[in-house]
């Protein structure tokens, strides 16, 4: 029912088809730059590559069992011939899927160093949080623990390590770092993290061997003082460039304080910076959840942008997708509510044409949803 004065809800749409195959948790998601496979990376250990040339009716063409814990990233090389998968067991495997689907070829393993500390931030146990690859496929960016990790993959046979990176110059007083991405010039690298000031950072990766800090991306909170003593900042969940690399999109969540207390609540929010000026990047619009009575809806988990850059969409640790149109970044507008999940989503991609979009949770599913 509508109300005169206040804008009806955005309508809600069923997914076209869901995915079933793996036994736990799915934590990220991926299409090949043909749109002709989507990854999907779970906690069951397995990364398994779907056939979706017929979005109606995609089969299963492989499953990759090398990893020893959770997988918790995804992502394929510009080129489409390598898929990276990221673990909680410390290491991301390149793998070669150019010929044989049935059984891709491992071209190398990347192992990160166990640190002498770990950290427990609920699904993350320590490990490879995430993975994403430079625009001419020459590099390859990874978070592992507390650090970002670039890596020269120009001959996948033989990968070298390029430069280490933290948000503190003090890797400890860093927070876990939980997102990356290369900015489709490639001269940007953009990093999310939890638990500390610098929660999102951009770094100039013009050399990627001596990766420069341009600036401190913030979610947004009520009282930033008072949300740090409550039990730290609003982490970067996820972090997404434009396919013109004039915006970055934030995932996380609006961190406010209960008045009188040091009790906290967060409301699933998503950020627009327009990084025009990589040295000062900008705010333009802020979307958010409605608060469920007194409860919270959580952490933005997911984002993700569509590639003419009309939408983006979001996923929550309420189960909520939402697609905003933002033609006008100074003001997030939610088209629709895409439904089907039923417990948090951990991650969203889109397909190269835009048609489809690609979402995966803690259900154990993945969901695909038509766009258009």
């Amino acid at each position: 029912m509508a109300f005169p004065g206040r804008p009806s809800p955005p309508p809600r749409r069923g997914p076209a088809t869901t995915l079933g195959g793996h036994g736990r948790a799915v934590n990220a998601v991926a299409f090949s730059p043909d749109g002709r496979l989507l990854a999907s990376g779970s906690s069951d250990r397995t990364v398994v590559l779907w056939d979706v040339t017929d979005a109606s009716h995609p089969t299963r063409a492989a499953g990759l069992t090398s990893h020893h814990r959770a997988v918790n990233a995804v992502a394929f090389s510009p080129d489409g011939r390598l898929l990276a998968s990221g673990s909680t067991d410390w290491s991301v495997i390149l793998w070669d899927v150019t010929d044989d689907l049935v059984n891709p070829a491992r071209s190398a393993v990347l192992v990160h160093e166990r640190p002498g500390w770990l950290f427990r931030d609920g699904w993350r146990q320590g490990g490879v949080h995430a993975v994403g690859f430079s625009p001419d496929g020459r590099f390859i960016a990874c978070v592992s623990d507390r650090t970002v990790i670039v890596w020269d993959v120009s001959d996948p046979a033989r990968p070298s390590r390029c430069a280490r990176v933290t948000h503190h110059r003090r890797a400890w007083r860093s927070g876990p770092v939980i997102s990356v991405m290369f900015s489709p010039d490639g001269r940007l690298l953009a990093s999310g993290s939890d638990g500390d000031k610098n929660t999102g950072v951009l770094w100039d990766v013009s050399e990627p061997t001596y990766p420069v800090r341009t600036a401190v991306v913030r979610p947004q909170a009520r009282d930033w003082p008072k949300a740090l003593s409550a039990g730290g900042a609003p982490a970067v969940h996820s972090v997404v460039f434009s396919h013109d690399g004039r915006l970055l999109a934030t995932g996380s969540g609006d961190l406010g304080v209960v008045s009188g207390t040091y009790r906290s609540w967060r409301q699933g929010a998503v950020t627009v910076w327009d990084v025009t000026d990589p040295a000062h990047p900008v705010r333009t619009g802020t979307g958010t959840l409605p608060l469920a009575g007194l409860g919270d809806t959580g952490q933005m988990y997911a984002v993700a942008f569509s590639p003419d850059g009309r939408l983006l969409a979001s996923g929550c640790e309420n189960a909520t997708v939402t697609l905003w149109d933002v033609t006008d970044p100074t003001h997030l507008t939610p088209t629709a509510h895409l439904t089907g999940h039923r417990k948090a989503v951990r991650g969203l991609a889109f397909s190269p044409d835009g048609r489809m979009l690609a979402g995966c949770g803690v259900d154990t599913t993945v969901r695909l949803w038509e766009t258009s």
